[in-house]
């Protein structure tokens, strides 16, 4: 475990951070079953939904068609009423110019209006005064009383002068509901009589019912007060009666339109209507829905029950299928999943597969169990691989510690010797003392190198993060390399840039490795060459450059540049070493939160960088450093 310790000026505060400790979590399964069920499902489901879209496309289209002809039907009806008006005021302005009218003969008027009335397929002819007197009445004989009055509608042939045809009203001879179209009568200009036919509704029914509606279907005819005149259904109960409001509301604002509503008998309609061009009586069309609805409910009953016996065929067929294909071949699979999984032989792959996929599963599978007992094999080996390393991860931490005792005796009696001045040594063996001494440091210096790496490997090292003062800290390196540049000859030299203070990091660690990297500079430079310090700061980032002018190094030896132990041959030369130094850099910078890179051309010198955060956050990745410059070598 490593262990992340936050430092600031208030009580310290531990990060502790924990490798391993997964997590997992269980979702909703399903059988092959129930999946090739729903499948099958799936299948029939969009040409059922196909289905469905035509059957009620087609129910939406038959009824534009029924109501278009009931709106023809409509227009037709209305347009021979109109025409059936117009004959019968023709013949009243023909016999409204008869010579007997002229010269007050009514007797013969009489005669020749009885005459006339079976050609004019009427009721009754009578003549009015302007009084509203009844002069004549062709249903009455010529010498009978005649009732007096008439409708006030046919009062405005005198007073406007035109043709009036007359809604439904109660004829005061016949005692019926009756019509009655009036035209005037001139003499000299002036109106002396108005000429009246009578017209029973059952003029009026017979053009109705020529239009040969369906028998389910309603026709009406309505007068300008929207009442009705006739009806195809239960005439004697609604002649007479106002129409529904709705109907007789939109005849009144529209000449032609369609509408649903209820019929005064209670059918739910779609009603189609037509009003007169030359009188104010429209004829209205009704189409039951319960007509138009039992198609399509038929068809969907019908298309439901077909869907049925295909989903079931189907998921049946399915079925069979799925069981031969795909289930049995399945659990046999799983069944030697099962064995592998139990440290069992798994057995052969089964030659009842026919399936590819299921023969390339046990294929598949049979490869997999060669690489689990591979894998079984490996996994052993790391177990015993890793075991042999923390035996020599304990090993070499003892050995570190038991080392450095008599390390230390054999450096402090180099020293003894050396400061003895009772008895001062020949320069022979002040050389041979100080060779011990150079030597037993050399060998102090690997055996905390070998115990730093042994921590680091083993997760055991901890990481003390605070900020830490930089400017301080780079003085500090810098004198203590002071005397080891001098005498290589190398000039040393920092530069900060303005406004960089602090660093997030752990003080001790960073001095270690800056020492380390400095250290390296001097060493492997060459005499009046320079060694270079530069800090920059950018966005919450410090970024350190140790940059020298020495021998560099070659593309193969940066590639192996952080193996332990590994001096890229100079080994061999009087520089001491031990080859872990930059392995340890390395490893602690990533602990703290940065990376170490390096560039380096042969001959020209190298640079080591690294960037770590100035300000009090969570510890963040490495940022991407600036690209090499052309021509060098570069490793992350």
């Amino acid at each position: 475990m490593i262990n992340f310790v936050q430092r600031s000026a208030s009580p310290r505060k531990t990060w502790t951070f924990k490798r391993g400790a997964g997590s997992s979590h269980q979702t909703a399964t399903w059988s092959i079953r129930s999946s090739l069920a729903l499948l099958v499902m799936a299948c029939i489901l969009p040409a059922a939904l196909m289905s469905t879209y035509f059957i009620v496309s087609d129910y939406q289209q038959q009824k534009a068609r029924a109501v278009q002809n009931a709106i023809a039907t409509a227009r037709a009806a209305t347009a021979n009423l109109d025409r059936d008006i117009a004959s019968i005021e023709s013949g009243l302005r023909v016999l409204a110019t008869s010579a007997a009218l002229n010269a007050d003969d009514l007797p013969a008027f009489y005669r020749q209006a009885k005459q006339a009335q079976p050609f004019q397929n009427i009721t009754n002819y009578v003549l009015t005064d302007a009084n509203g007197r009844q002069q004549i009445n062709t249903i009455l004989p010529v010498n009978a009383p005649l009732p007096q009055g008439v409708t006030p509608q046919l009062h405005k042939v005198f007073t406007q002068g035109a043709t009036v045809l007359t809604d439904m009203f109660i004829g005061p001879a016949t005692g019926k509901p009756i019509l009655a179209i009036g035209v005037p009568v001139r003499r000299n200009g002036q109106i002396i009589y108005g000429l009246n036919a009578g017209i029973f509704p059952e003029r009026v029914a017979n053009i109705l019912l020529a239009q040969r509606l369906p028998p389910n279907w309603i026709g009406v005819v309505l007068d300008s007060q929207g009442k009705v005149i006739t009806r195809t259904h239960e005439l004697a109960r609604f002649q007479g009666k106002s129409a529904v409001p709705d109907l007789v509301r939109m005849v009144r604002e529209q000449r032609e339109g369609v509408l649903e509503t209820t019929t005064l008998d209670g059918i739910p309609v779609i009603t189609a209507f037509s009003r007169s061009s030359i009188s104010d009586w429209s004829v209205a069309v009704g189409v039951p829905k319960a007509s138009l609805d039992a198609g399509l409910k038929e068809s969907l009953i019908k298309l439901l029950i077909v869907n049925t016996l295909l989903s079931v065929a189907a998921m049946w067929l399915a079925w069979r299928l799925a069981l031969a294909k795909v289930v049995y071949p399945a659990h046999r699979l799983l069944a030697r999943m099962g064995n592998l999984s139990r440290g069992v032989d798994p057995g052969p792959p089964s030659n009842a597969v026919t399936s590819r996929e299921f023969v390339a599963l046990e294929q598949g599978f049979s490869e997999m169990g060669e690489r689990l007992r591979l894998q079984e094999r490996e996994r052993r080996a790391k177990v015993a691989a890793e075991a042999a390393n923390q035996a020599k991860t304990d090993f070499l931490s003892r050995m570190s510690h038991e080392l450095r005792t008599p390390l230390n005796a054999v450096l402090g009696f180099a020293q003894v010797l050396k400061m003895n001045t009772a008895d001062p040594l020949s320069a022979r063996q002040l050389s041979m003392v100080n060779q011990i001494e150079s030597s037993g440091l050399h060998l102090l210096e690997m055996i905390s190198d070998v115990l730093d790496v042994s921590k680091i490997e083993s997760d055991s090292i901890d990481i003390f993060i605070e900020d830490v003062d930089v400017r301080a800290l780079t003085r500090d390196c810098q004198q203590m390399l002071t005397t080891q540049a001098s005498s290589a000859g190398v000039h040393l030299d920092t530069i900060t840039q303005d406004g960089v203070s602090q660093v997030r990091a752990d003080r001790v660690r960073l001095k270690q490795v800056l020492l380390n990297l400095l250290s390296n500079a001097v060493k492997y430079n060459r005499p009046g060459g320079h060694v270079t310090l530069i800090l920059q700061e950018h966005e919450g980032q410090l970024t350190f450059r140790v940059r020298d002018t020495g021998l560099g190094m070659t593309r193969q030896q940066v590639e192996h540049l952080f193996e332990p132990f590994n001096r890229l041959g100079r080994e061999n030369t009087s520089t001491l070493g031990t080859g872990i130094g930059l392995v340890i850099c390395k490893r602690l910078l990533e602990l703290m939160g940065g990376s170490l890179s390096v560039r380096a051309i042969e001959n020209e010198g190298s640079e080591f960088l690294f960037t770590l955060p100035t300000k009090a956050s969570t510890l963040v990745p490495p940022t991407a450093l600036d690209a090499p410059a052309p021509g060098a070598h570069s490793t992350e």
